[in-house]
């Protein structure tokens, strides 16, 4: 860890929180900086990838890479509004920016060659970035030790396209939005008995220099491990590589906030890395309940609605939402996020505050009363948190975060609170349920369910018909 910097990651949070009064004010956006909705390499190599695979068979073929890519940050439907096309992706994303990219670090799979990819979305394409097996480069950068991973899919985020719009705070959205994505790709190569494993600790710059990022306007956030049982040859050497782009805009509006925070919860080296993963522990895998239809057809239908009608939930509706929130996820940290939940309109159930226990055995009430008006303004005074069944919010708390994990812990936190609100958002959409994630007052949110004041509000997403 950066000792003098021991405190950024609280630093970070004050500052970027929303405070009623000042989150509502306009602020005038230069229209001709609006960046490009996708990251485009020029002159690369690709390869077309298949039609996606159905889950069956535990192998990692080219078609099931296919599949997971696609399901988890592809374009699973278009649309023409007012003459243009309009693409939605497989997951939500804070602002419908997808400022998130793929890259596959990969052996061979079918007639695909051992190498680096970029994940070109809209074209289904993989852009060839380096030839080589350099899997044993991204297990040793995660310290993975013995590693037989198929494949590992790394995921970055551009800054830049997210803070256009929401400055500073983008940098919580990094993580936010690569959650939801890994929320699909967790569950996606769970179903195919891919044993797939988050891992939010890794060197940074030995990840960012593999993919040719430069780390302050592009850089690593998450790894997800895929498969077992495969054999890795030693790596080649790892050369320099910086691979052409098209300019996202024609400047780039600096938030030197950004790459502060980034570089003090970074881990610069082994021993850094080693104490990120003494204080951890290792967790059960992402297991999909058998009932449940393909969580294909369920993100081909997945959307977010910003309108709900007045109609409850029922009561088994709500503790399925809750229990695919709360749910182990198989990661290299443990833990760090809890549920609170306000009930405007469940069947049998008193509107109220509630806060479930771990095991969402239980759903102790904390307040009753109509809380309505309450929700609405603590997201940022938007009526869908008020028309909305329920409003589920997942928050931790950063002292015991940042105490336990070092600064470390607050990406893999927000990273946390992403998934948690990705996996509501499928399950929403499994039950016939509308759902959408909003921003919020972070103080205030703390300060209605009672959480101490080093309370960090990670994510929320209301749900309802």
């Amino acid at each position: 860890m950066l000792e003098q910097d021991a405190n950024a990651a609280r630093e970070y949070h004050e500052a970027t929180k929303h405070r009623p009064g000042e989150t509502t004010q306009r602020r005038l956006i230069d229209v001709e900086l609006i960046p490009k909705q996708y990251k485009r390499y020029l002159g690369l190599p690709f390869m077309r990838l298949p039609s996606p695979g159905p889950a069956g068979s535990s192998a990692l073929t080219l078609a099931t890479l296919a599949a997971l890519l696609h399901y988890s940050a592809g374009v699973v439907r278009r649309r023409s509004v007012n003459g243009q096309e309009v693409q939605f992706r497989a997951a939500s994303c804070t602002g419908a920016l997808y400022h998130i990219e793929l890259y596959v670090v990969c052996g061979a799979i079918d007639d695909l060659r051992p190498g680096i990819y970029h994940y070109d979305a809209p074209a289904e394409s993989l852009h060839s970035l380096r030839a080589g097996d350099y899997r044993a480069v991204v297990a040793d950068a995660a310290g993975i030790e013995d590693s037989d991973a198929e494949a590992f899919v790394v995921m970055t985020s551009t800054f830049w396209r997210n803070a256009w719009r929401y400055e500073e705070r983008a940098y919580r959205h990094a993580f936010w939005d690569s959650g939801t994505i890994a929320a699909n790709l967790l569950g996606l190569a769970a179903a195919r008995g891919l044993t797939p494993r988050l891992h939010a600790g890794f060197i940074d710059d030995a990840v960012n220099h593999l993919l040719g990022v430069d780390s302050q306007r592009e850089a690593a956030t998450c790894i997800v491990e895929l498969g077992t049982g495969a054999q890795q040859a030693d790596p080649p050497f790892v050369e320099d590589v910086a691979e052409e782009t098209e300019p996202l805009s024609k400047a780039e509006i600096e938030y030197p906030l950004i790459w502060r925070t980034h570089a003090a919860t970074s881990l610069a080296h082994v021993p850094a890395l080693r104490n990120w993963l003494e204080a951890t522990q290792p967790l059960p895998g992402d297991e999909p309940s058998a009932t449940d239809p393909t969580l294909e057809d369920v993100v081909e239908r997945r959307g977010s609605s910003r309108r709900f009608k007045d109609e409850p939930v029922t009561r088994p509706q709500l503790a399925a939402l809750i229990e695919a929130g709360i749910r182990p996820i198989a990661a290299d940290f443990p833990p760090l996020a809890q549920a609170l939940v306000i009930v405007n309109n469940v069947e049998g159930l008193p509107s109220g505050t509630y806060r479930p226990d771990a095991q969402a055995q239980r759903l102790p009430r904390l307040k009753r009363g109509d809380y309505r008006a309450a929700a609405a303004h603590l997201a940022l005074d938007q009526s869908a948190a008020a028309e909305a069944a329920v409003n589920i919010y997942f928050a931790a708390r950063l002292d015991d975060v940042v105490g336990t994990h070092g600064e470390r812990g607050y990406r893999a936190a927000q990273l946390e609170g992403g998934i948690r609100g990705g996996r509501v958002y499928l399950k929403a959409t499994e039950l016939g349920l509308r759902a959408t994630g909003l921003t919020f007052y972070d103080d205030e949110v703390a300060k209605l369910f009672g959480e101490p004041e080093d309370a960090a509000v990670l994510f929320l997403v209301v749900v309802g018909h």
